[in-house]
C-alpha cells in the first residue's frame, strides 16, 4: 500500500489534499496554494506540507487543477503513431515544454483517415496549447483548428502558413542546397523519390529541388513511395534501379535509408554507383553505415520556436509563421571513392 493510504470498505484509495492538511496541521487552501503558488507560501509551510505529502504519498491532480483554474499546464501534439522524424521532434518538444512547466500529452493516429477523429478527441481535453505534428494534416483540417481557446502550431507543414501559427525549416531552400551540390558531383540524370505526393512538405522539398536542377539543365521525374517508412523507401528501389539515375534525392531520410538498402542488396553501391540524398538530419544519418549526405534541419531549434509559440502566443493572436535554414552534411552517400 502507498504511503498512509487511507482504507474504506476494504480498498484503499489514494492521499487527498484533505489528508495533507490534517496530517500537516493546515488548511486544505494552504496545501493547494503550496502547489499552485509556491512563492506565496513561506518555506517553513512548504516544508511541512511537502513532508506531509511524502509520507502519505500523495500528488497533487493536475488535471482537476485546470478543471478548477479554467487553465491547464498540459499541450496536446497530434502526431503519426510512428516514424524515427516525428520521434525526434517530440523528444525535441518534450524538453522545451518541460523547462516551461508543461507536459505534453499524445494523440496518435495510424491512419491519415484517423486524423478527423483525433482532432474531436483533442476538443474534448483543457489543453493550453495544441502542436500539430504530422505532414498529413489536410489544410481544411488547419483551418478548423482557428478559433479554438487553446494556441495551435503546426510544426514543419509549409501548407499551415497563414492558416494557423506554425514553424518550419526553408524546406525549399534545403532542397536547392542538396540539388547543387548533386549537380557538383557530376550526376545528370536524377530522379526524386518523395513519400506521399499531397504532402506539402513533399512538395516544396521536390519544388525546389527540380528548379535548382533545372537550371543545371537536368530533369528530375517525381517518384512516390506511398508513405514516409523505411518499408516505402526500400520496395522503390526496384524502380530506381530500372531508371539507373546518377542520382536519387530523397524527400526524408528514413525512405532513403530504405533505398540505400534496397539498391545495396541489388548490388548497386551506393556513393559509387549512385548518389542518394536525404532530407531531415536525423541522428541515423551519421551513423558510419549510412553516412548519408542530408540537408540537417536544426530540430532544437525549430523546438523551441515552437514551444514559444504554445506558451506565450496570446489566444487568438494572428498566426505567426517562423521559417529557419537547415545546413548541408555530406556523407559517403553522394562520394565516389575511386
Amino acid at each position: 500500500m502507498r504511503g498512509d493510504a487511507k482504507v474504506r470498505d476494504g480498498v484503499a484509495r489514494p492521499a487527498t489534499s484533505t489528508d495533507v492538511a490534517a496530517e500537516a496541521g493546515v488548511s486544505q487552501a494552504t496545501v493547494a496554494r503550496t502547489y499552485s503558488a509556491p512563492h506565496l507560501v513561506s518555506d517553513r509551510t512548504r516544508q511541512r506540507v511537502g513532508d506531509a505529502a511524502a509520507k502519505l504519498g500523495y500528488a497533487p491532480n493536475a488535471f482537476a487543477r485546470g478543471l478548477k483554474s479554467q487553465q491547464s499546464n498540459v499541450v496536446g501534439a497530434v502526431v503519426p503513431a510512428c516514424g524515427e522524424y516525428w520521434q525526434h521532434v517530440l523528444s525535441a518538444v518534450t524538453r522545451e515544454l518541460a523547462a516551461r512547466q508543461r507536459q505534453l500529452l499524445l494523440f496518435s493516429f495510424s491512419d491519415p483517415g484517423e486524423v478527423d477523429d483525433v482532432l474531436d478527441i483533442v476538443r474534448q481535453y483543457r489543453v493550453s496549447g495544441l502542436l500539430l505534428a504530422s505532414a498529413s494534416i489536410r489544410p481544411d483540417q488547419l483551418s478548423a483548428m482557428r478559433g479554438q481557446s487553446s494556441q495551435t502550431v503546426a510544426f514543419n507543414q509549409p501548407a499551415a502558413a497563414g492558416l494557423v501559427s506554425s514553424v518550419s525549416v526553408d524546406n525549399e531552400a534545403g532542397c536547392r542546397l542538396l540539388a547543387a551540390h548533386v549537380v557538383d558531383q557530376g550526376c545528370r540524370t536524377a530522379v526524386f523519390v518523395g513519400g506521399v505526393s499531397s504532402a506539402s512538405t513533399d512538395q516544396a522539398r521536390y519544388r525546389g529541388a527540380a528548379r535548382e536542377m533545372g537550371e543545371h539543365g537536368v530533369a528530375l521525374p517525381y517518384l512516390e513511395a506511398g508513405a514516409f517508412s523505411y518499408d516505402a523507401g526500400y520496395a522503390g528501389a526496384e524502380r530506381i534501379s530500372r531508371l539507373a539515375p546518377d542520382a536519387v534525392m530523397v524527400g526524408s531520410d528514413e525512405v532513403a535509408f530504405g533505398v540505400i538498402d534496397g539498391l545495396e542488396s541489388r548490388g548497386i553501391r551506393v556513393g559509387d554507383d549512385i548518389a542518394v540524398t536525404g532530407f531531415d538530419g536525423l541522428p541515423q544519418a551519421s551513423w558510419a553505415g549510412i553516412d548519408l549526405t542530408t540537408l540537417v534541419q536544426p530540430t532544437e531549434l525549430l523546438a523551441r520556436h515552437a514551444a514559444d509559440l504554445l506558451v506565450d502566443a496570446a489566444t487568438g493572436s494572428p498566426p505567426s509563421d517562423v521559417v529557419v535554414d537547415g545546413h548541408l552534411r555530406i556523407g559517403r552517400t553522394t562520394k565516389r571513392s575511386g
